[in-house]
C-alpha cells in the first residue's frame, strides 16, 4: 500500500481503525483506576492499550491491505530483535508481559508490539479533522485540569490513599505528565497562532499550565527550546504572526506570574535550581540522570547485541552493577527502573542492533517537520 494524506476512507475497516485509535489516544493518558489496586494508572492504561491495539491488529487484518515500505521492514526487524532480546533475557516473562507481581510497568513487549500496531495504523489510517481534535483536545484538557487541582493540594489521591504530594495528574508520574504536556502544548501553541480561535488558545493555557505546575525542570527546558525553535521557524516564513506570538509570550509570562504567586514562588523557587543541575561537572547533576547515563552505557557494553531483555534494565543493574547502584542510591536515595534517555534506553534493553534498525528512520521521517523532531529528540533525554 502506497502512504499517501488520506482525506476519506475506503471502507468500514479503515474507519473504524481511525476511531479506534482516536479513541486510544484520548481514553488511555485519561483513564485511572480509583479502586484497591497496586497501581490505579497502570493497572488500567496497560489493558485499554493491549484492547484498542489488537482491536486494531484484528481490523488490519480483515481490511487485507499493507504497506511494503522501507519503515515498515525497518519496524518489522526492530520488532524480531526485540521479541529475541525478550527470550534471552534476564526476566523473560518481565520482557513479555512487561509487568510481574513484584515490578514492571507494562513496557515489555507486549506493549512494543502494541506500540507498533498503532504506529502502522496510524500511519496509513489516521484521519485529522478540526472536529476530531477538538474533542480529543477538550478530553486530554481535563489531565491539566486535574493536574491543577493537584498543585492547589486539593487531591483526593493524595488525601485519601496517601499519595506524595506532587502533581502527577492521571499519568502517574510527574516526568511522563511534563513529557505529554510539552508535546500538547507546542501542538495546541501551532493551532493558536495559525487560526486564531479563542479555544485553541484555551487548551494552550491549560496544557502550559499543567507543564509549568508539573516542576519537571527537563520539560520546561524541552518547552522552551522548542519554542525557540518553532518560533524562528513560522517568523522567517510568515512575518504576519508576528503579532500573534508576541502576544502568546505576554500570555506565557502571565500564566507563570499567577500560578508562580499564588504558591508562594513554588515555580521560582524550582526554576532557580536549573543551573546547578546541568553542571557536567557533577556527576550526579540532572537529578542523578548524568550517572544514570553512565550506569546504563556500561550495561550496553556488557550487552551489547541483544540488550538485556524488556523492563530488564532495573534487574541486570542490581545484578551486575551492584556497587554502582548502591552508591546511586546512598546519595540519590532511590533508585531507576529507566535510562532516562530514549536513544540509550533502547539500545541498553533491545540491544544496538534494534536502535539502529529502527529510531534513525522515525528520526530522518520526523525531520520533514523541524521544530517538532527537535522536540521529541529533546524530550527523549527527560
Amino acid at each position: 500500500m502506497q502512504n499517501t494524506t488520506r482525506i476519506v476512507h475506503e471502507n468500514q475497516y479503515e474507519k473504524w481503525i481511525d476511531i479506534l485509535l482516536w479513541l486510544t489516544f484520548t481514553i488511555v493518558p485519561i483513564a485511572i483506576l480509583p479502586i484497591k489496586v497496586p497501581d490505579i494508572f497502570d493497572a488500567i492504561k496497560g489493558p485499554l492499550l493491549v484492547l484498542f491495539g489488537l482491536s486494531i491488529l484484528i481490523l488490519l487484518f480483515l481490511n487485507k491491505k499493507w504497506e511494503s515500505s522501507l519503515i515498515v521492514w525497518l519496524l518489522f526487524s526492530y520488532l524480531v530483535l526485540a521479541l529475541i532480546s525478550s527470550a534471552f533475557a534476564y526476566n523473560p516473562l518481565l520482557a513479555f508481559a512487561g509487568v510481574t507481581t513484584s515490578s514492571g510497568r507494562f513496557e515489555g513487549f507486549a506493549t512494543i508490539l502494541i506500540y507498533a500496531i498503532l504506529f502502522y495504523s496510524s500511519r496509513n489510517y489516521l484521519i485529522f479533522s478540526r472536529r476530531k481534535l477538538i474533542w480529543s483536545l477538550s478530553f486530554l484538557s481535563l489531565i491539566s485540569v486535574y493536574s491543577l487541582v493537584q498543585y492547589y493540594q486539593f487531591d483526593p489521591l493524595v488525601i485519601y490513599r496517601r499519595f506524595r504530594p506532587m502533581v502527577f495528574s492521571t499519568i502517574g508520574n510527574q516526568n511522563f505528565l511534563a513529557s505529554l504536556m510539552v508535546m500538547l502544548s507546542l501542538i495546541s501553541l501551532g493551532l493558536s497562532v495559525l487560526y486564531k480561535k479563542w479555544y485553541y488558545y484555551l487548551f494552550f493555557i491549560l496544557f502550559f499550565s499543567s507543564l509549568l505546575v508539573a516542576q519537571t525542570r527537563s520539560g520546561w527546558i524541552a518547552f522552551g527550546v522548542s519554542f525557540v525553535f518553532m518560533s524562528a521557524y513560522f517568523l522567517s516564513f510568515k512575518k504576519k504572526f508576528l503579532f500573534s506570538y508576541v502576544g502568546t509570550i505576554l500570555l506565557m509570562i502571565l500564566i507563570y506570574f499567577l500560578l508562580n504567586y499564588s504558591k508562594n514562588n513554588v515555580l521560582q523557587k524550582r526554576s532557580s535550581t536549573i543551573k546547578k543541575e546541568i553542571s557536567l561537572s557533577d556527576e550526579y547533576g540532572g537529578s542523578g540522570r548524568l550517572k544514570i547515563w553512565e550506569i546504563t552505557w556500561h550495561v550496553i557494553q556488557d550487552h551489547p547485541i541483544f540488550g538485556t531483555g524488556p523492563e530488564n534494565l532495573k534487574s541486570i543493574v542490581h545484578s551486575e552493577h551492584k556497587k554502582e547502584i548502591d552508591e546511586y542510591y546512598r546519595v540519590k536515595r532511590t533508585s531507576f527502573d529507566k535510562a532516562h534517555n530514549e536513544f540509550l534506553h533502547i539500545a541498553a534493553v533491545t540491544g544496538i542492533l534494534s536502535y539502529f534498525s529502527f529510531s534513525k528512520r522515525i528520526l530522518k521521517k520526523l525531520d520533514k517537520i523541524k521544530f517538532i523532531s527537535f522536540a521529541q529528540w529533546l524530550l527523549s533525554a527527560i
